[in-house]
């Protein structure tokens, strides 16, 4: 057997771990001398202490991990939960990467304000169109892309010989509020189409007519589809500084989906309906 420092170095924990550990039962010394109180440990209660450390690392509390010690949690079902851990971290490294890049884009979109150049703003008129879609409440634009992806990889199948053209999306919503957006999403149609396709049991998607637009201020953005509120910021500078206000909601019109994943380069038309501004009704 091994004395406390011993096996603290085994084991490559700290002594303060191992008392704590012992004060609350969980692991306690295989031997304490009465004379003197030395405590020992013996190599056998090594794969005890591993179980603690890794349950521990997969964010359990002390008292879930005696539990689970006192259930005799098997190895396999110690590395499903490992596994489940790993696939959570890994998607939180990508949320906080995400993140890291949305604050970049926005630094950028701060040093570049006032010296970009005039963006490609086209105006033009929208005429009514059918439009294949879904809406629903979804908490944030992965969730919107998540829609965007099942319903590219889906609808054209469903649709046979009718041609689909690009896919819109239009947020209803009239506050922007990334844990709850309004959104439809959905095709706009190239002649007649069905008036439903079902894309699950508890999601389908209609027909409908999007209306015609006397004046749209479009801007094509290229990149990312989480940078595009930089082509939103150009517009909405162009919008104002020629005379014109929003009159309704916009749509974005998917040109060219990312090939792969969110990482890929999107085409999107941005477009914004405008009508006059009314120079005595506000400021300039």
């Amino acid at each position: 057997m091994f004395r406390i420092g011993e096996f603290s170095k085994i084991a490559q924990v700290s002594g303060r771990l191992l008392r704590y550990y012992d004060e609350i039962g969980l692991l306690s010394p295989q031997f304490i001398d009465p004379e003197t109180g030395y405590r020992y440990y013996s190599a056998r209660q090594l794969p005890r202490l591993n179980r603690i450390l890794v349950l521990k690392e997969l964010g359990l509390s002390l008292e879930q991990i005696a539990q689970l010690l006192d259930q005799q949690t098997s190895i396999d079902e110690i590395r499903g939960m490992l596994t489940l851990r790993k696939a959570q971290i890994e998607q939180s490294v990508q949320e906080e990467m995400e993140r890291l890049r949305i604050v970049e884009t926005r630094l950028q979109q701060i040093d570049t304000h006032g010296q970009m150049q005039e963006p490609d703003v086209i105006l033009k008129a929208v005429p009514a169109m059918q439009f294949l879609g879904l809406r629903d409440v979804l908490p944030g634009m992965n969730a919107i892309q998540h829609l965007v992806r099942r319903i590219a990889t889906t609808v054209p199948t469903m649709l046979g010989r009718n041609n689909p053209g690009h896919i819109a999306v239009i947020i209803h919503s009239s506050l922007y509020d990334p844990e709850a957006l309004d959104v439809e999403v959905g095709y706009l149609l190239i002649g007649n189409g069905p008036q439903a396709v079902e894309l699950s049991k508890v999601h389908m998607l209609t027909q409908r007519i999007l209306p015609a637009i006397e004046t749209m201020a479009t801007l094509t953005h290229v990149g990312r589809v989480n940078d595009n509120h930089r082509s939103y910021g150009k517009l909405a500078t162009w919008i104002e500084q020629h005379g014109w206000q929003i009159s309704g909601e916009g749509r974005d019109i998917l040109i060219q989906l990312p090939q792969s994943g969110e990482q890929d380069e999107a085409v999107i038309e941005v477009q914004l309906p405008v009508t006059r501004r009314d120079h005595s009704a506000l400021p300039i």
